[in-house]
């Protein structure tokens, strides 16, 4: 096949723009799904989001719309709703003010993002990260007493290249991000380490401060599967898949999903209510496992496996069938 010199130059353009657009670091508009998406045992996801300028949102750009695409596209018929308690120029101080009407009758997780403030003012002679600290503890405190599950954000870099006056500024936040990092380990919350993501990449900035709309996306993702990491430690529902391949010849499979750590007893019986086998009989880890079953001995026909557990919270009875 022929081309002619101008479809030639046509397909080089179109190629010259799409490795562009890849070198420029393009993001997908979907993210990947994690698993435990399709074991998650609540009707809703509900955020709040706090913090200042960079929850609010700077010139129409935010990571909350992002953030609740990524859910809606992984989490089927599941409502997602998302809060925004973001102020613009606020410290950790001025957040405490605010935080009991942030959270009141709210359900589910909240997203701290607060501190640049802090960082800034600290610079300036005022305040310590000690308080900053202090304050940070008192938001978390308000959060666990609401129930909440906090989400504890580091704080992204500011632009010191030509304002060096925030060179100590970004002491400050490192100095602040290692105590969050403590906090985290400290009350068991997670940690969504935006600093570690960004690290000081400023084309991901619009200004000095703020994330544009690549850097908002990146800070989405990284709260998504911080969010995520919380949902399969503690939101999902126990689940046992139907065994596959069904019938079964010499093996099958089965998955299944711990909301929490139990001992788990599965066994097989025939139509008879004759034990036939056992499969597994000890303690497992919260999330999921998938379970080979050798049938290689089983005479064809129909079976069941009984799955219970020692806390006697999980129990399932599913019937499959051998076949050769």
């Amino acid at each position: 096949m022929k081309f002619s010199a101008k479809v030639f130059l046509s397909l080089l353009l179109l190629l010259f723009v799409c490795m562009y657009s890849f070198a420029q670091g393009q993001n997908p508009t979907r993210v990947s799904c994690p698993e435990a998406a399709q074991y998650y045992s609540k009707d809703s996801i509900n955020i709040v989001t706090f913090g200042a300028s960079t929850v609010e949102g700077v010139k129409g750009l935010g990571f909350q719309t992002m953030l609740q695409n990524n859910f809606l596209n992984c989490y089927a018929n599941k409502v997602v709703d998302i809060t925004n308690h973001g102020i613009g120029g606020q410290t950790t101080f001025q957040g405490l003010l605010r935080i009991d009407n942030a959270i009141a009758n709210r359900t589910g997780f909240i997203v701290i993002d607060m501190g640049i403030n802090d960082a800034l003012s600290i610079a300036a002679g005022k305040g310590s990260v000690a308080e900053t600290v202090a304050n940070m503890r008192v938001l978390i405190t308000a959060s666990l007493k609401q129930k909440l599950v906090p989400i504890l954000c580091t704080l992204q870099f500011v632009d010191d290249r030509t304002n060096k006056s925030y060179v100590a500024v970004n002491t400050n936040i490192r100095n602040i991000n290692t105590a969050y990092k403590k906090l985290a380990l400290e009350y068991k919350i997670y940690l969504a380490d935006i600093n570690a993501v960004m690290r000081r990449d400023f084309s991901l900035y619009q200004d000095a401060f703020h994330p544009n709309a690549r850097g908002y996306r990146l800070v989405s993702y990284v709260i998504f599967d911080t969010i995520n990491k919380a949902i399969f430690d503690k939101f999902l529902k126990f689940t046992v898949s139907q065994n596959y391949p069904n019938p079964a010849a010499m093996q099958t499979f089965i998955d299944v999903v711990l909301p929490e750590s139990d001992k788990l007893n599965i066994q097989i019986y025939d139509l008879m209510g004759r034990l036939v086998k056992t499969v597994v009989n000890e303690y497992l880890n919260t999330g999921k496992h998938t379970l080979e079953i050798n049938t290689s001995t089983f005479v064809p026909g129909i079976y069941f496996f009984k799955i219970s557990s020692d806390s006697g919270q999980y129990n399932s009875v599913k019937k499959f069938i051998v076949a050769r």
